[in-house]
């Protein structure tokens, strides 16, 4: 009977030896659970002005005084700059002379017209004769009447010369130094960042030009919430709401997508800047319920996702798992893992080597 009992009690001890000792798996696991994610969708983008124009002369010409420079705030119809008169001006005493000339013309036609009037009306000379007088007076009228329109028209572009803001902004980039020379704005030097031959760039507001993937855009509407994040303020969020989608799209790289623009909502002053690249994120709603695991407990095998578990004497085991949704901090499992299991976030000092994949 003894021997039987001592038999008994070896072959649990040897049973107990082969598990190894229990191991506590709870610091370095954590429970499954059922939740549901806010619905988010990603994509990248750039700050821009809402509206940005190069300013330019009417006339082409010589830049003679710039008022302003990079960085200064301006109101609609300030002065920016001042062209070199020096054309124009000679151009005025061109038409001037031509205006005299012309008056000397028509005061001469004038009098011989009315001199022959005069004899024709005593039957001095005929019809055809006055009939020709009247003409070149006529004629000496329209070509002063000309010169005068010619010279009015020089003098409202005269008062071009003084380049002024079309709209409050700020002058973000200044093209010209005085001595230049600059050119109306065209097609080619009103693109943004083009090589100008204006004067400076002037940009007003700020909004978000965002590049969401072809296979997303389903999901953006109208007025639809987001939040922005800049590389240069990594731990500030930037409220913004959708403004407008494009009706078409854009092919990069084999890559198609579709420019939203997003509006700011009460941006700090001075914090934003023009050409930054921003990291949106969309409010999709919220995702329904799926198995939910910290983003940190996913881990790749031979070129797949995966959880670790705990095995055979609690040593973690790899878990193939098909990735859903993420919030960045936690990410849904479609199918592999259950709510309530537990999985590692950490290795334990027990744990075997695994191989990196």
């Amino acid at each position: 009977m003894l021997l039987a009992l001592l038999g008994s009690g070896s072959g649990f001890l040897v049973l107990q030896l082969l598990k190894g000792p229990k191991r506590n798996i709870t610091p370095y696991t954590t429970e499954v659970r059922q939740g549901g994610l806010a619905g988010i969708i990603t994509a990248s983008g750039e700050i821009e002005a809402q509206q940005r124009v190069n300013v330019s002369p009417k006339k082409q010409g010589q830049l003679l005084e710039l008022y302003v420079d990079e960085g200064d705030v301006v109101k609609a119809g300030q002065p920016l700059a001042r062209m070199d008169p020096s054309d124009i001006r000679n151009r005025l005493e061109e038409l001037q002379a031509q205006i005299d000339s012309a008056k000397v013309d028509l005061n001469r036609s004038r009098s011989e017209y009315e001199r022959r009037r005069s004899l024709f009306s005593y039957g001095a000379i005929s019809g055809d004769d006055i009939s020709r007088y009247k003409a070149a007076y006529e004629s000496s009228q329209a070509l002063y009447n000309a010169a005068r329109q010619r010279l009015a028209q020089r003098s409202v572009e005269s008062g071009d010369l003084v380049v002024r803001a079309p709209f409050a902004g700020t002058i973000t980039n200044r093209y010209a130094d005085p001595g230049s020379y600059v050119t109306p704005t065209t097609a080619a030097s009103a693109t943004a960042g083009a090589t100008s031959s204006s004067i400076v760039e002037l940009a007003s507001g700020l909004q978000v030009n965002a590049k969401v993937p072809e296979s997303d855009i389903g999901r953006i509407k109208y007025g639809q919430a987001a939040s922005i994040r800049v590389d240069a303020f990594p731990d500030k969020r930037f409220e913004a709401k959708v403004q407008r989608i494009s009706p078409r799209t854009e092919k990069s790289s084999n890559v198609t997508t579709v420019k939203v623009e997003l509006g700011l909502l009460n941006p700090p002053p001075n914090t934003l800047r023009i050409g930054m690249t921003a990291d949106i994120d969309f409010d999709a709603g919220r995702l329904p319920p799926k198995p939910l695991v910290p983003t940190v407990a996913i881990v790749t095998e031979n070129g797949k996702p995966g959880l670790l578990v705990p095995g055979p004497g609690n040593q973690p085991r790899f878990q193939e798992v098909s990735l859903g949704s993420s919030s960045g901090r936690n990410t849904q499992i479609l199918s592999g893992i259950k709510a309530g299991e537990r999985v590692f976030i950490d290795l334990p000092p027990w744990a075997k080597k695994r191989k990196e994949n």
